[in-house]
């Protein structure tokens, strides 16, 4: 059964579009969809389903919720198209569609939807909480991490606009899930425009996006007007996380915060992914790059494939 479905737009972020498929709570500090907006109440609006329509209703905000220019007194049935303004944010319902790519909505007892970081450290909170089991993507034990997202994907979809962009956006996402296919890998999340993704091997995991990167330079090549370039990030750790789950975290931290240190239609790997495929020859590094990565101890030293 399809689920309904609004378009987050606040200022200076790219629109997030949401599958409602629980009750989704919106504020700065709530157990939903977390925003910047100054305007906008700790805990200020719900938005759930209730017999095939969705209901909004304010939860005490201060500066008040409209409804199409009026103010929510009550609970309120949503019509199609109908667009909810929070301080300088909206939330439009735009109805059913099926063909698009989405995130759930899903927020009421598990974790929060930071709107207010980038798309991989969105999937890397996500992850690192939920602390989902990747033996299934694990070789003798290891397993190859990859982060990834469009680089200055606000200023894209400003550019675009909504409806191109969330084309363009199922275009890249498309490529993304194809060679993930094709080369073993594992889709652990996405959101938005990033992704995490796991491989039983290095090599693997380079080769898969490698095809990525080429294909979406095809696409450019051939589209100039709808042009994307996405940051990777790879490393490899053990796939058992400890007691405490700190084993998992810091290889997931690591793998995305590389992926934040890359730049847009590049491959950046951790030192201990070079060491594992640079043996056959068939895989170029550029020069290391060492930075301090944010939670990080230490610097860390990471390679670019020169994959072009």
């Amino acid at each position: 059964m399809s689920e309904p479905i609004v378009v987050v737009r606040e200022p200076g972020r790219s629109p997030l579009r949401l599958v409602l498929d629980q009750p989704l709570e919106i504020g700065r500090d709530c157990t939903g969809l977390l925003l910047t907006d100054a305007q906008i109440s700790r805990r200020h609006l719900q938005l759930r389903v209730e017999n095939g329509h969705v209901i909004a209703t304010d939860l005490g905000s201060t500066n008040g919720t409209l409804i199409d220019g009026q103010p929510l007194t009550g609970p309120t049935q949503l019509g199609p198209g109908a667009v909810c303004t929070l301080g300088s944010t909206t939330v439009e319902l735009v109805g059913i569609d099926p063909r698009s790519t989405m995130i759930s909505g899903s927020p009421a007892t598990t974790m929060p939807v930071d709107f207010r970081q980038t798309s991989i450290e969105l999937v890397a909170d996500s992850v690192t909480k939920a602390k989902p089991d990747l033996a299934v993507s694990a070789d003798q034990g290891t397993v190859s991490i990859v982060f990834s997202d469009i680089e200055s994907s606000t200023e894209q979809a400003a550019r675009l606009g909504d409806e191109r962009w969330f084309e363009v956006l199922g275009i890249h996402n498309d490529i993304v899930r194809r060679s993930v296919a094709a080369h073993g890998g594992t889709e652990i999340k996405s959101q938005g425009d990033g992704f995490m993704l796991t491989f039983p091997s290095a090599r693997g995991a380079v080769r898969c996006m490698t095809a990525v990167q080429k294909d979406l330079a095809d696409h450019s090549s051939a589209s100039p007007a709808d042009a994307v370039r996405i940051r990777v990030g790879v490393h490899t750790g053990e796939a058992i996380a400890d007691a405490d789950g700190d084993l998992f975290g810091r290889h997931v931290i690591l793998a995305a915060r590389i992926a934040n240190e890359a730049l847009g239609g590049e491959i950046l790997v951790s030192s201990l992914v070079r060491e594992i495929i640079e043996a056959r020859g068939d895989v170029v590094f550029g020069d290391a790059r060492t930075a301090e990565l944010k939670g990080l101890d230490g610097s860390q030293t990471m390679y670019p494939i020169l994959w072009d």
